[in-house]
């Protein structure tokens, strides 16, 4: 009777408990979380006149905020029927009141900028992450919130948020903006 080594690992089993384990890496490094609150029947039931204002900048990204809101405008433009102030304008209309356009986090100075703005609703939010997160290679993260506010019923009609890492693979890697640029699409799309 032969004796089995019990250390003894055959090359076959080891291919694929090699591939096994490099699937189960590509699966779990696209990590995405994504949470929405809204009120659909709202949203559409008229011709909105939009303005989206910079968002809030909580990273140490230099101008993330208007990076963001920015890609969240061009999302709702392809997207939307909505009637979108242009984003030039805004703040050019924010600067001359000499506010900090990138310090618009809460709801009463989001009603009081889209009454002066004279639009009927207001996008605004905040960057939370949007860096390269260091690993083996470099892999971009991108955190949103975003709120759709009814200036005149001084209402939230729609929030959403979302994180998300992009790929690490070595053969697939995300660019910072281009993550950002799908999280705005997909917070837009589910807005619909």
């Amino acid at each position: 009777m032969k004796k089995i080594d019990p250390f003894y690992i055959n090359r076959n089993s080891l291919f694929w408990f090699c591939v096994m384990c490099f699937f189960c890496g590509i699966l779990t490094s696209c990590a995405s979380y994504h949470q929405q609150y809204i009120q659909k029947d709202v949203i559409f039931s008229k011709d909105r006149n939009i303005a989206v204002l910079p968002f809030y900048n909580l990273t140490a990204y230099p101008h993330a905020g208007r990076i963001v809101s920015d890609l969240v405008q061009t999302e709702l433009y392809a997207q939307t029927d909505f009637q979108i102030m242009d984003q030039s304008e805004v703040i050019s209309q924010l600067t001359k009141e000499n506010d900090d356009i990138e310090m618009i986090m809460n709801q009463k100075k989001a009603i009081t900028i889209g009454k002066m703005l004279k639009v009927d609703t207001v996008i605004y939010g905040s960057v939370t992450e949007f860096r390269y997160k260091r690993n083996l290679n470099e892999v971009p993260v991108v955190s949103i919130s975003i709120r759709l506010l009814d200036v005149n019923a001084n209402r939230v009609l729609w929030a959403g948020s979302k994180s998300s890492v992009g790929r690490t693979c070595w053969f697939c890697e995300d660019a910072l903006t281009r993550l950002a640029q799908t999280i705005a699409h997909d917070l837009v799309a589910s807005m619909k």
